[in-house]
């Protein structure tokens, strides 16, 4: 008997400090129902992610940079005028106004404006602007793909959060079902009905829940970081979401054929790969133009001015004025340039040109074989998930009904703690697994969804 009480006296005491220990650390921990006041909807993050995610931005960038490249490239057809200015002094040697040498020292100054006009260079820009204008398509679909891909990677951080809410509720619900039988067996005990090991044995269940419930409290803040470090917000304190209503049927989707008919058509991912195919035949007509002769018209006019230093009279510099007036020179011209012989690099350089086209060819049929792929295994998970939320949904009911029998032949004495906590183990097991199908259903129904064309939402 002394042995016995003895034991319940430590246990209780373990107890004790335990339930110490928990309200301490309860205390330092923010509450998740006082993490925000003004909730977000799946609409208003993937907005706000448009505008101010990093990588949207920088893809922003490029297409920037693209387009200026294919503004240059239709520039390239305009004539170039240059003008320049020198003026240096000489030292020791040199030319004096009879075309001799001397030694003295001089001072010259000379200015020109050049004017040169392409008249033909094998094609070469009207091929490179072509060029250019498909990569910067190319990189205003990268753009859009951006966008998309960000778009995804919202949904399914917002669903993360919603899944990690779920477990919570799970989580609570279990301590709820503990805390009620905690407070029959301690009447039970009052009377004298039960041991006080029962009691004991449920206490530490309940704190064992609230442990469970502090680890999903992190989950979701967790979930919620990085939604919010995904929108780049810079407070994240009181960040939270909106739930909305899920009414999800895969029963109308259309077959996966149907709906790489239809991403082939609406998505960028293809798109981009296929400009990079033109601007790479672009590209090697570009090389090709070097085996043509290139022809450009040319002008220039000049002048300058010479001053010898210690000249002695009755030879004198002639006035600046005059200098200028007199030594006026204009040239025009037009300049034939042909390839002869340049080591073979522009045959190399075709090609290379060719092998790129075939690389890039490639790269159009990957990312339509990655969009197709990505349907059947969005399809099929899709179902998957829907068969085992159904089949979980069925667990849960059995295993509800399992434990509610369970709990009252343990309230009754007539079963063992141990089997009461693995009927209820075995009801969280089967609702978590209920609720994370239900979110990789939704998952799986919104890719097909957005593959066949429809917004992204929920």
């Amino acid at each position: 008997m002394d042995v016995r009480t003895n034991r319940n006296s430590v246990v209780k005491k373990m107890y004790i400090q335990m339930k110490k220990y928990y309200c301490i650390f309860f205390l330092f921990i923010l509450p998740v129902t006082g993490f925000a006041q003004n909730a977000w909807t799946l609409a208003e993050c993937i907005n706000h992610a448009l505008q101010n995610n990093i990588q949207i931005q920088q893809a922003n960038i490029v297409s920037q940079s693209s387009q200026s490249q294919w503004r240059q490239a239709r520039n390239n057809r305009l004539p170039a005028v240059n003008a320049s200015l020198s003026d240096g002094f000489g030292f020791g040697r040199t030319l004096g106004p009879d075309n001799i040498f001397i030694n003295q020292n001089s001072n010259s100054a000379d200015g020109s404006l050049n004017l040169n006009v392409p008249i033909f260079q094998g094609s070469r820009i009207s091929h490179e602007v072509a060029a250019r204008r498909h990569d910067f398509m190319a990189a205003v679909a990268d753009h859009e793909r951006i966008k998309n891909d960000v778009s995804l990677t919202v949904v399914s951080h917002f669903l993360n959060v919603l899944l990690q809410k779920e477990h919570l509720k799970i989580a609570e619900q279990q301590r709820s079902l503990t805390d009620t039988m905690l407070h029959r067996i301690e009447i039970l005990v009052q009377n004298g009905r039960e041991p006080i090991s029962r009691l004991y044995e449920l206490k530490a269940q309940s704190a064992n829940d609230a442990f469970n419930i502090t680890g999903a409290k992190r989950n979701l803040r967790l979930a919620l970081l990085d939604l919010a470090q995904l929108l780049n917000l810079e407070y994240v304190e009181n960040f939270a979401i909106s739930a909305p209503d899920f009414d999800f049927d895969i029963s109308q989707m259309p077959i996966p054929i149907v709906i790489f008919e239809n991403a082939i058509v609406t998505l960028p991912n293809v798109r981009a790969e296929e400009h990079r195919l033109e601007s790479s035949k672009r590209n090697l007509d570009i090389v090709r133009s070097a085996y043509f002769p290139t022809v450009s018209f040319g002008a220039s006019t000049s002048t300058g001015y010479f001053h010898l230093f210690g000249l002695e009279y009755p030879i004198t510099n002639a006035p600046f004025g005059t200098q200028i007036s007199q030594n006026w020179r204009s040239f025009v011209g037009v300049s034939v340039n042909i390839p002869i012989f340049n080591r073979f690099s522009v045959r190399t350089n075709v090609s290379q040109s060719r092998l790129q086209i075939e690389h890039q060819e490639l790269q159009v049929r990957q990312a339509g074989n990655a969009i197709y792929n990505d349907i059947q295994r969005a399809m099929l998970n899709a179902h998957v998930s829907r068969d085992r939320y159904h089949a979980a949904a069925n667990a849960v009911r059995a295993n509800r009904q399992a434990f509610e029998f369970v709990e009252q032949a343990f309230a009754s004495g007539r079963t063992t703690f141990f089997d009461m906590q693995q009927s209820r183990n075995n009801l969280e097991r089967a609702q978590s697994e209920q609720v994370q199908a239900k979110y990789e259903f939704i998952f799986n129904v919104k890719i097909l969804e957005f593959y066949n064309g429809r917004e992204i939402g929920l």
